[in-house]
């Protein structure tokens, strides 16, 4: 992107780098300390790798570009003290990109194959760096584990947890495996001996699938379901927690949601199946999604949130692997819990693998919704799916308007400032054409004015 500027008779061109900051791409207007270089580098390895670009205003990425000096600092210098301060060792890749007049400087950092990387003056666990969406930040103990684990090859989810055999469910497992062979489960890795005897225990994977009371063992295995009146969060009308194995954690969670879902309307001019505002495949592919790919070592629930403009679900754990939150939907797929995800094909939960963001894409578009958004945490994944008709040229305030009409039986000024982002009066001004229209009725006067669909 480039902006022109007129400075007296002549013309000059300002570059705006086209991506924002992000988890893979830092930006620096001059050239920092090299230790602040350095963490954010050990972070980039740590995670799916990454760029740091000198020359670029981390506010409004305008290009700035670099002299010589910072440029013969980063070429002659900074490999060196890159690969002497960290463990292991870090090699980047440097080049420079152009802009007209002036050129930027870009420190490439690909994944690491060995973790935890560190910085080796302070240690294997405090010089430990990770990226928290555009931030770079020390990691906590959890996460130090997971690249652990990452490093001998090993998911969590195939870690012993301390009870019998007995916790597992025997009717569970005969609807799967029909017969109950301990040398098979030893081989799915639903359960494992113990490293100091020969007695064996069930692992996560066996404990999440095939028991049914989890929580008992791993308290993180519940869903919390809530209902709010209004959009803030602060008035709670309902409010359960999903208890049991996997399956039953998806299934309950899905009809209750379905049945807070399940109303007397529809968005205007949009077609959806049983009247629910999300197509239920969507909203079932998204708690699927959710419970799969979770990460069950982070303290606290599944949370699904219902307000009166959106469902949100929200999932412990950033996105695994090399995953890009740009490529949503282009059938890549990492597993975090690669045992977890197997058993849950078994299940009939998961039909392939890589199809389920796009098919909440997909359904969501073809049934006229607007595009659900997912929003990468430090160490979340936030699903949101909005009840409004998608945007584009040709949507009317009218449609938008009746959309939300069709969503609640009555509505006042102050709903409709917030759905729409206007002012009170705009508000009344787009309003008026559908009262004149016949299409909607207003009661009352002043503040205690509603506005009703006529039937």
């Amino acid at each position: 992107m480039q902006l022109v500027q007129f400075i007296g008779d002549r013309v000059k061109t300002k570059y705006i780098y086209p991506e924002r900051e992000s988890k893979a791409l830092e930006f620096k207007s001059q050239l920092p300390k090299f230790i602040n270089l350095i963490k954010t580098c050990v972070a980039f390895a740590n995670g799916a790798g990454g760029q740091i670009i000198i020359g670029i205003d981390d506010k409004s990425r305008g290009v700035i570009g670099v002299d010589e000096k910072t440029r013969d600092r980063i070429y002659n210098e900074f490999p060196n003290s890159l690969y002497d301060a960290t463990t292991p060792g870090l090699l980047a890749e440097i080049h420079e990109k152009r802009f007209n007049d002036e050129s930027v400087i870009i420190i490439e950092i690909p994944f690491s194959f060995r973790k935890p990387v560190y910085v080796k003056s302070e240690g294997p666990i405090a010089g430990v760096y990770l990226r928290a969406g555009s931030n770079t930040r020390k990691a906590n103990e959890e996460y130090i584990e997971e690249l652990v684990r990452e490093d001998k090859r090993i998911s969590f989810d195939e870690e012993t947890i301390h009870a019998d055999l007995d916790i597992l469910s025997p009717s569970l497992l005969k609807n799967i495996y029909h017969v109950y062979d301990t040398g098979r489960l030893v081989t799915e890795k639903l359960i494992a001996r113990a490293a100091t005897h020969s007695k064996k225990h069930p692992t996560v994977t066996g404990v999440l699938t095939f028991c049914e009371t989890p929580h008992l063992y791993i308290p993180e295995a519940i869903v919390q379901c809530s209902r709010f009146s209004g959009v803030d969060g602060r008035d709670i009308v309902q409010s359960e927690e999903i208890y049991g194995n996997l399956a039953k954690q998806a299934q309950v969670s899905f009809e209750l949601i379905r049945s807070w879902l399940l109303r007397e309307y529809q968005l205007f001019g949009i077609s959806l199946k049983g009247k629910t505002i999300i197509p239920e495949v969507a909203l079932r592919e998204a708690i699927i999604n959710a419970l799969i790919h979770r990460k069950y070592w982070i303290a606290g629930a599944t949370k699904i949130a219902l307000y009166d403009n959106r469902l949100e679900i929200f999932n412990p754990g950033n996105f695994p692997g090399l995953f890009d939150i740009n490529d949503l939907g282009d059938g890549t797929t990492y597993l975090r819990n690669p045992n977890l995800a197997k058993i849950g094909r078994r299940f009939g939960l998961i039909e392939k693998l890589g199809t389920g963001i796009r098919v909440i894409m997909d359904s969501c578009r073809h049934a006229g919704l607007r595009k659900p958004e997912y929003i990468e945490g430090a160490d979340s994944v936030k699903i949101i799916f909005y009840f409004m008709p998608a945007e584009d040229a040709s949507t009317s305030y009218d449609e938008k308007l009746l959309a939300l009409f069709n969503m609640h039986n009555e509505v006042k000024l102050r709903d409709v400032e917030m759905y729409l982002n206007v002012s009170r009066n705009t508000a009344t001004r787009k309003l008026n054409p559908l009262i004149k229209a016949g299409k909607i009725v207003r009661i009352g006067k002043g503040p205690a004015v509603k506005y009703l669909l006529k039937k």
